[in-house]
């Protein structure tokens, strides 16, 4: 922070001239007409120094209370404390600009006066008052199917057209048929292993481990199952 707090510090950025701005100032900005009663915006020209407002207001947008021959006055609302204070100032016509606050409720006041006149040439009586956006009518999803998916039992498994080539070593592999699907089931502490020249060989773990790995291939579900000798 500097040390310095006179009227113009910390200025050197705000009141400077836009890039490609600097130069000789446009001849609008003397023959455009205020009016009172205006909406203004108070824009520092860093290149005029008299009649420059002080930093507070710059960038503040006022009302036009008096116009005299090279300046304008402004009317900014100011907060002191807990209180908002009308100030009264009067800057020159090169540091205001015309504001464009009320530009979207002209143009809405010109709109609807030109749809009272139709509605009055019809002999309608309309309302122009803004309504807030309601919440978004409902609406029936059509096509839509139904799918319940529930999950593999974990000792289960869907041995669906044969399957790989399976190895059981000093266990009995039961097979049954449940929902006309061949499905095998491996008595606790059993060990499978489906051999695969795409799959690497595992080496036998000593503790409880599932390894499921999906694969679909032509339409074929391939699913590994290492269980350990501790048990399912």
């Amino acid at each position: 922070m500097p040390a310095g707090h006179g009227l113009r510090s910390r200025t050197r950025d705000s009141f400077s001239r836009p890039f490609r701005k600097k130069g000789t100032i446009a001849l609008t900005t003397y023959l455009r007409t205020y009016h009172i009663g205006d909406y203004v915006d108070i824009k520092v020209n860093g290149a005029v120094h008299k009649g420059m407002p002080h930093k507070f207001y710059h960038g503040r947008t006022g009302r036009v209370w008096n116009v005299t021959k090279r300046a304008i006055g402004v009317e900014v609302n100011k907060q002191v404390g807990n209180r908002i204070i009308r100030k009264r100032i009067h800057v020159r016509v090169e540091h205001v600009m015309p504001s464009r606050c009320t530009e979207e409720f002209r143009l809405r006041k010109i709109n609807n006066d030109k749809l009272k006149a139709e509605a009055k040439a019809n002999g309608q009586k309309i309302s122009t008052k803004r309504q807030p956006e309601g919440p978004k009518p409902g609406f029936m999803v059509e096509g839509a199917t139904l799918e319940t998916v529930t999950p593999i039992p974990y000792d289960v498994v869907n041995d669906l057209k044969g399957g790989k080539e399976s190895v059981i070593k000093d266990k009995k592999l039961v097979t049954s048929a449940i929902d006309n699907k061949q499905v095998s089931f491996l008595e606790q502490g059993a060990e499978l292993q489906y051999r695969d020249s795409t799959m690497p060989q595992l080496p036998p773990l000593t503790y409880f481990t599932q390894f499921f790995c999906m694969r679909v291939l032509e339409d074929l579900v391939c699913v590994w199952i290492r269980v350990g000798q501790t048990g399912v």
